[in-house]
């Protein structure tokens, strides 16, 4: 099951039941039984972002975080941050266990976006992850240190 499809199934079970519709007045009983109770909303997830800026130092650091990039493997190919571990975004369900829940995640993608929606997923499993804001591409316009397969 993909991380999409995860999520829509975690929100669909978290949203509350819509209450029955009044029965006419012919069938209402003298004491009515209780209302059903509505589920709480969802609470929603504040997703840290980390700037380029400020998680090059932070690498060099004495606990740096880890780096969880989400991207698929042709762009990971192209280029990646040194030492990142690589698990494409729909894989990430199924290969939580292979995360260490005791460290810090940076979670990287190309501009940002998948990498927020990941680090989400994460901080709902129990995670310290935040996201890269403006993913590999701001990364190296920021000078920060990148390899790749095809250089």
């Amino acid at each position: 099951m993909g991380l999409f499809d995860r999520l829509k199934r975690d929100k669909t079970a978290a949203q509350p039941t819509p209450a029955p519709a009044p029965a006419p007045a012919a069938e209402r009983r003298a004491d009515p039984a209780p209302a059903p109770q509505r589920q709480a909303r969802p609470q929603e997830i504040a997703v840290p972002e980390v700037s380029a800026r400020d998680l090059i130092p932070r690498l060099n650091a004495e606990n740096p975080p880890l780096l969880l990039d989400c991207r698929e493997p042709f762009e990971w190919h192209q280029i990646r941050i040194p030492g990142s571990l690589h698990i494409p975004m729909n894989q990430i369900p199924g290969r939580l266990h292979e995360l260490d829940r005791e460290r810090e995640w940076v979670v990287v993608c190309a501009h940002g976006n998948r990498s927020y929606a990941v680090a989400g997923f994460l901080i709902m499993n129990g995670f310290k992850a935040s996201s890269l804001a403006g993913g590999v591409t701001d990364w190296w316009m920021h000078k920060g240190p990148t390899e790749s397969d095809y250089r």
